[in-house]
């Protein structure tokens, strides 16, 4: 009796043992990236980016989080909460001085060093998106409208609301509703027309907006040229990585109502990490993601656009991760000097 019960002891631990080897050898380390809504540009390459690290990097797998603000995101990774965030010159800037999303805290300048750059891409226009049959043709008729700018707190928020003030002196909360909403339950409530305009974040043609085409007739808000000399203009246009450039309507199909190109604003952003994760680890990590572009460009049609070595050190912000700058040395990527600013 005693001789079995002992035998069955043994199996017991021996399988106890077996049983943990399996785990740990299936176990994956996980980590989490904070990333704008589905349908927007950034969300298609974080998704992108996550694929091929949960694809070809063994043993590491990413999970992207569409909740929330970048703004609150990059917070979260200099805090160690969060892994990966999308990040911006402007983000970079905001933090630095301690101003817009930022004015609580007190050492911005010491929470960049723990955030590093992996590479950059434009995010697309701020495409400003109503029903042709709201009535509303410009930036000017939104004058007691509900609008969404962005989530609040948000950065895409603070510059469209520099934009609308530059192209008319509309202030939120006094000249106009501003709808107070995430990316993805806008998108749907705007989709259910409970408000009037929505302002996206996006590469064109933007899926979202493709979608509402299929069923209703829409019209993008076009910037005028003439108020490019008003002080919000100046302020959201001096920010890094600002451009201006016309978006061809016909890419959005026949209802669309604009006839001529719309004239747009976008920016440039990135990909950053937590400054403390190996060289080797995130080495891996490019490897996989821009030695396997094809699966990235599957994702969506303007994704060969969006994504290219020739532009990904195009416009970096803050210090570039030591295992990203191993990447370009090896493929002969010249890497200029990143935006940054200095402590006086």
């Amino acid at each position: 009796m005693k001789q079995q019960f002992k035998t069955i002891v043994i199996a017991g631990f021996v399988m106890a043992i077996l049983l943990t080897n399996a785990f740990e050898a299936g176990a994956k380390e996980r980590y989490t990236l904070g990333s704008l809504a589905e349908g927007t540009t950034p969300y298609t390459v974080n998704t992108a980016w996550a694929s091929a690290v949960n694809k070809y990097v063994d043993g590491h797998e990413i999970q992207v989080s569409a909740v929330g603000a970048a703004t609150r995101h990059a917070l979260l990774v200099t805090q160690r909460k969060m892994d990966f965030t999308m990040f911006a010159g402007s983000i970079y800037n905001l933090m630095f001085k301690q101003i817009g999303p930022y004015k609580k805290i007190k050492n911005g300048p010491e929470l960049l060093k723990k955030v590093n750059i992996l590479f950059s891409y434009p995010i697309g226009f701020y495409q400003a998106v109503v029903y042709a049959k709201s009535g509303i043709k410009t930036f000017h008729d939104i004058k007691g409208k509900k609008v969404f700018l962005g989530p609040p707190a948000g950065v895409a928020t603070r510059n469209t609301a520099l934009i609308i003030d530059a192209m008319t002196g509309y202030k939120p909360g006094k000249d106009f509703e501003q709808i107070k909403m995430g990316w993805s339950s806008a998108a749907q409530a705007f989709q259910d027309k409970k408000f009037d305009v929505w302002i996206t974040t996006t590469s064109v043609p933007s899926p979202q907006v493709q979608q509402l085409t299929l069923t209703n007739k829409i019209r993008l808000l076009s910037l005028d040229k003439s108020k490019f000399d008003h002080p919000s203009w100046k302020k959201y246009v001096n920010q890094p990585g600002r451009f201006v450039n016309t978006i061809d309507p016909r890419k959005y199909g026949k209802n669309m109502m604009n006839t001529e190109p719309v004239l747009a604003t976008g920016a440039w952003v990135g990909l950053a990490v937590r400054s403390d994760m190996s060289e080797e680890l995130v080495y891996q990590m490019m490897k996989a993601f821009w030695g396997h572009l094809d699966d990235a460009y599957a994702m969506a049609v303007y994704m060969k656009s969006t994504i290219s070595l020739e532009q990904a050190v195009t416009a970096l912000a803050g210090d570039v991760h030591p295992g990203a700058l191993r990447y370009y040395r090896e493929k002969g990527i010249k890497v200029p000097k990143p935006f940054t600013l200095e402590k006086k």
